[in-house]
């Protein structure tokens, strides 16, 4: 009988999780659909103070009202800064293919640890 010994990668860790998490949302967030980040949500997390499924339906919300005004999916984004509440805290900001400001987030981060995530009224991009 042979035996398979399996090697685990050594960087599998909490940071790694957590860089997974993130692009998750970013990649979510690009083609405007809730339900490529719902798989990375655990059900006791609260993002926006929202449980899992109320912060999807923003997430949903957010994402139609960039459909509803033509755009299939994000061009490409950057990163920006509130000018309210969060003043000059770097952000995500996501833009159309014509380069017009769609909305932003905030993805809060506590010893590498996404803590939080939430939209920025405010961005520097929004006109």
């Amino acid at each position: 009988m042979e035996v398979i010994n399996l090697k685990v990668k050594q960087n599998h860790t909490a940071k790694n999780q957590n860089d997974v998490l993130t692009n998750a949302f970013i990649e979510s967030c690009k083609a405007l659909d809730p339900s490529i980040f719902e798989p990375y949500i655990n059900e006791n997390i609260y993002f926006e103070e929202l449980d899992k499924y109320r912060f999807l339906q923003s997430l949903k919300d957010v994402f139609s009202i960039a459909k509803q005004e033509g755009n299939t999916n994000i061009s490409f984004l950057k990163e920006g800064y509130c000018r309210l509440c969060n003043c000059e805290q770097a952000n995500y900001e996501f833009y159309n293919k014509e380069g017009l400001f769609l909305f932003a987030y905030f993805i809060e981060k506590k010893e590498n640890i996404t803590t939080d995530i939430y939209a920025c009224r405010l961005s520097s991009g929004k006109r």
